[in-house]
């Protein structure tokens, strides 16, 4: 019965000991990765420093609080410096979640903005990230407007900006050349309007006058889009239930509804363009875009 009995208190005993010892094993390992990634860190290996970081913060239970800091902060900083931008966004975004205050924050915050525009793809494609880098520098000068951090923050601003009106212009120059000018014009206000310091207003001034003068292509192509639908939803309403035929007649209205708007803009574009021309005249001059702009005037059968 005795042995029976010290059974189940050794096996106890046993557990114990091993989970004692694992504790050990786990603050080692902490220590370890910890002083490891600072020595990468300073060899300047930051994939290496990086990847330690991680290491040591599976085991934070066992780092002081001001380690546990500096190892989220040094692990942001290793992805920024060795360029890798998708994880540094992740992690300096975490430290600033947990850091708001700090004074390291406030690089923190350069880094994330730096990293946010770098990791946006070219003016090309979506600027989603470009728009993320503006929002985090707006959020970082309201919150340190004194930082020594604030003019570089600040010139990222302008880089990001600069970045999104070229999206916005190449937006623009695609609509123009594949035949839609009007949407193009479209654009090339909304550039003039919202990034007038970031692109060339003369040459952009121009290109929207022009594509107001040739509205009329676009206006065009719509309507025989429109009138072939109309003249097939009018062929089929000798198709369809006779409970369906109100909902086909309420199609064509709204399209024959279409093709007066794009009547519309096809005049209001033709006049907006003028008075537009004569604005740009006052405010460059005669210069070669304002002669061109004569010139498709008259080809136009307009004076100018």
């Amino acid at each position: 019965m005795r042995v029976k009995f010290l059974l189940p208190i050794a096996a106890l005993l046993l557990i114990s000991g091993c989970a004692k010892m694992t504790e050990e094993k786990r603050a080692k390992k902490a220590r370890e990765y910890y002083v490891s990634a600072l020595a990468e860190y300073r060899e300047k290996d930051y994939g290496s420093a990086a990847t330690k970081f991680k290491e040591a913060l599976k085991f934070m239970d066992y780092l002081t609080p001001q380690q546990i800091e500096n190892a989220r902060f040094l692990l942001g900083k290793s992805y920024y410096l060795d360029k890798d931008y998708v994880n540094a966004v992740v992690y300096l975004e975490d430290y600033i979640f947990h850091y708001p205050k700090l004074k390291r924050t406030e690089e923190a915050y350069y880094m994330l903005v730096d990293s946010y525009i770098k990791v946006s793809p070219d003016p090309y494609r979506d600027q989603e990230y470009t728009w993320k880098a503006i929002d985090k520098a707006r959020e970082f000068l309201a919150k340190f407007p004194k930082s020594p951090y604030a003019p570089k923050v600040q010139d990222l601003i302008e880089k990001a900006y600069t970045k999104i009106a070229k999206h916005e212009y190449l937006i623009a120059r695609f609509y123009e050349e594949y035949g839609y000018p009007y949407s193009a014009a479209l654009r090339y206000r909304n550039l003039l309007i919202n990034f007038p310091k970031y692109v060339s207003e003369e040459e952009v001034a121009y290109r929207y006058i022009k594509c107001l003068m040739e509205a009329e292509k676009q206006a065009e192509k719509s309507k025989k889009i429109i009138e072939d639908l109309i003249r097939k939803a009018q062929k089929s309403l000798k198709e369809v239930p006779p409970e369906e035929r109100g909902a086909v007649k309420k199609r064509i209205e709204f399209l024959r509804g279409e093709i007066e708007r794009w009547e519309r803009i096809k005049e209001e574009a033709m006049r907006e363009a003028l008075e537009a021309m004569k604005r740009y005249k006052e405010v460059y001059g005669e210069n070669a875009y304002y002669r061109k702009l004569r010139r498709l005037l008259k080809e136009k059968g307009w004076r100018s």
